[in-house]
C-alpha cells in the first residue's frame, strides 16, 4: 500500500511539473499585453477581420482597399469587414486602430496622409507606428475643374487665383490630404491664395467642383478618372513631370512651369498596415494573402482603370519607401512654408 501510495504521488508531482512547464514554456510575445496569444498567432486567423479606411466610401483609397480585401480574404479563408473612418486627414483612422490589439485582426487601409501629420499639427502618429503589410499602388494628382468651367487652362485658373486672392474655391480633403497638400505646394511655388474648403474625401471634392460648389482641385487621378472619362470634368494638368498613359491629351504642369520641376514627380500611394508589435507569423500571414491580391488579374485592370499603378510592395522595401517619402515630403512641406513645424523636431531626418 504504501508503495502504491508513492507512485501516486510521484505521479501527481510529475503532472504538476508538466502543467507548470506548459505554462512557461511559450515563446515571448511582443511587449504589451495587446500582442496576441502563441495559439491564436498559430491558428490565425480564427475569425473575421475588421478593416478601417481612412477615407469615405466612393474614392480610390475605399475602392483598391475593397478589391484587395476581396482577393485576400478567400487567401485568409476569413471575411474582411471594412468600415470607412473618415476625419483628419486620416487621422480617425490611425487614432481608432492604434487603440485596437496588435493582433491582426483590425487592419488600417490608408494612404500617404499620416505621412505629413506630425509636420502638419494634424496627429502625433503616422507610419512608424504601423508596419507596411502591403503597399498595394499608388497614382498621381491632376489639376481639374467642371467641363463648364470658365478655366480653359491652367495658366486661366493660375492667373485669376493671382489677381482675386482668397476668391477661387479650391475643394481639399483637410489637412493632411493630398488635395490640401498639393495645393498649398502650388500656393507656394506659384505664389497663389486659393480658398480652401474641406470635405470628407476626394470623391466629395469631385462632386463639389461638378456641382459649382468649388472652382478646382488637385485629386488623386483614381478618384477623378471616371469623371474624366465621362466629360464631367476637364483636367487641366497632371501634377507631375510627365504626362501619363491614358491622359495623354493633359498637359503635365512642369511643361508650363518648369519650376514645379523642383518637387515632381510626387503622388499619393496606398496600403494596408497593422498596429507595431503585431506577430511576424501574423505579419506574414497578411502580407501573403494582399501580395496575392496585387498579383490578381482582376484587381489589376481595376487599378488601371482607375488611373493607378500595382506596386505590390512588402516588408523592408515598404518600409524604407514610407521613410523617403515622409523625409522627402515633410521637408519640401517645410521649407516650402507650408509646413510650421520642423521635421528634425518631431525625429524625421532629412
Amino acid at each position: 500500500m504504501k508503495k502504491i501510495i508513492a507512485i501516486l504521488m510521484a505521479a501527481v508531482m510529475v503532472c504538476s511539473l508538466a502543467a507548470c512547464g506548459s505554462g512557461t514554456s511559450s515563446a515571448p510575445t511582443n511587449s504589451g499585453s495587446s500582442a496576441a496569444k502563441p495559439a491564436e498567432t498559430a491558428a490565425y486567423p480564427t475569425k473575421s477581420i475588421q478593416g478601417s479606411i481612412m477615407w469615405s466610401a466612393g474614392g480610390i483609397c475605399d475602392t483598391v482597399s475593397r478589391a484587395a480585401g476581396l482577393v485576400a480574404q478567400e487567401e485568409l479563408g476569413q471575411s474582411i469587414v471594412f468600415t470607412n473612418r473618415p476625419g483628419s486627414g486620416g487621422g480617425v483612422s490611425t487614432a481608432y486602430v492604434n487603440a485596437q490589439a496588435a493582433d491582426g485582426y483590425e487592419l488600417l487601409f490608408g494612404a500617404e496622409n499620416p505621412q505629413i501629420a506630425k509636420v502638419m499639427g494634424t496627429s502625433e502618429l503616422d507610419y512608424d507606428d504601423f508596419y507596411p503589410i502591403c503597399l498595394l499602388s499608388n497614382s498621381y494628382g491632376g489639376i481639374y475643374v467642371a467641363k463648364d468651367s470658365k478655366y480653359q487652362t491652367v495658366e486661366d485658373l493660375f492667373n485669376d487665383m493671382l489677381a482675386n486672392p482668397g476668391q477661387v474655391i479650391a475643394a481639399t480633403t483637410g489637412a493632411g490630404g493630398l488635395p490640401e497638400t498639393a495645393a498649398t505646394i502650388i500656393r507656394s511655388i506659384s505664389g497663389t491664395e486659393p480658398n480652401m474648403v474641406p470635405f470628407d474625401g476626394e470623391n466629395e471634392c469631385a462632386i463639389a467642383v461638378m456641382g459649382g460648389n468649388a472652382d478646382f482641385a488637385v485629386s488623386t487621378l483614381g478618384s477623378i478618372a471616371s469623371f474624366y472619362q465621362s466629360g464631367d470634368i476637364r483636367i487641366l494638368a497632371m501634377f507631375h513631370n510627365e504626362r501619363l498613359e491614358g491622359f495623354d491629351d493633359v498637359p503635365a504642369i512642369t511643361e508650363i512651369y518648369p519650376e514645379y520641376n523642383e518637387v515632381l514627380p510626387w503622388g499619393p500611394f496606398y496600403g494596408v498596415f497593422v498596429k507595431q508589435g503585431t506577430d511576424q507569423a501574423i505579419i506574414d500571414t497578411l502580407t501573403a494573402a494582399f501580395s496575392k491580391a496585387c498579383e490578381a488579374p482582376d484587381f489589376q485592370e481595376l487599378v488601371a482603370s482607375k488611373g493607378c499603378f500595382v506596386m505590390n510592395m512588402t516588408g523592408d522595401e515598404a518600409v524604407e519607401y514610407l521613410r523617403k517619402y515622409r523625409s522627402t515630403t515633410s521637408y519640401m512641406l517645410y521649407d516650402s512654408g507650408v509646413a510650421t513645424i520642423d521635421p528634425a523636431s518631431v525625429g524625421i531626418e532629412r
